[in-house]
């Protein structure tokens, strides 16, 4: 038994993608560079709204301090949503569309069909989901004091599709040194934020909200069946 995280995406975006990639595909001269950029970065915007969307967890009662602590998540999510917006479409320009046409498949195959939605999907261990699932069940049992160890759980669950959607599709296309450094130090930076943001939580919320942050994830996880 196998399972991924699927991230719903945009029916009208995905469809453009499909687009763009079968044009590629079928030879096309006129450069699909731009456009295509324009669309991953669209792409990865919902996924990043949608998986960072635990960031804005907090408990249930609250305070000055939650909303302070809001206020930092929401900051956090708009710088990578800023960022991507920037890096992506500037890094695909650089390629012509025979560079891109595997780069467009290699994405293509990382796409799933589920209940008449669309997924972007990135494989997670079964150890994992079974640590996830462990959780819910002790921090339900009040078996858990200590938040921290349930956060570290979820940056490892971020950090594989960090890997599988971003670190992984870009060796396809083989970026020049100084590129492929700038773009390095872009996605660290990112993603050292978010995980110093879950870090954070670790230590400012309560069994509760920490059970809602877990179950967050579940929400994306799917046995496949395939």
């Amino acid at each position: 038994m196998t399972y991924s995280i699927l991230l719903k995406i945009n029916d009208v975006t995905h469809g453009q993608f499909e687009s763009i990639r079968q044009q590629l595909n079928a030879g096309t001269h006129e450069s699909q560079s731009r456009i295509l950029g324009e669309v991953l970065s669209e792409i990865a915007c919902e996924i990043v709204e949608q998986v960072f969307a635990v960031l804005l967890i907090q408990n249930r009662q609250p305070t000055q301090l939650t909303q302070k602590n809001t206020a930092e998540s929401e900051k956090i999510i708009q710088q990578i949503i800023g960022a991507v917006r920037k890096y992506m479409p500037w890094s695909i320009a650089l390629f012509g569309n025979e560079r891109l046409c595997p780069f467009a498949n290699y994405f293509s195959n990382m796409i799933k069909y589920h209940d008449e939605q669309v997924y972007v999907s990135y494989p997670i261990d079964r150890q994992l989901v079974q640590q996830a699932n462990r959780l819910v069940t002790q921090l339900k049992n009040n078996e858990i004091s200590d938040m921290v160890d349930v956060f570290q759980t979820l940056i490892q669950i971020v950090d594989l599709g960090v890997t599988s959607l971003i670190r992984e599709p870009k060796k396809c296309l083989n970026f020049n040194s100084v590129v492929d450094k700038t773009l390095n130090g872009v996605i660290n930076m990112t993603a050292h934020l978010s995980y110093k943001r879950l870090e954070k939580m670790g230590n400012q919320v309560d069994s509760d909200a920490a059970t809602d942050c877990v179950n967050h994830f579940l929400a994306f996880m799917h046995v496949d069946t395939e």
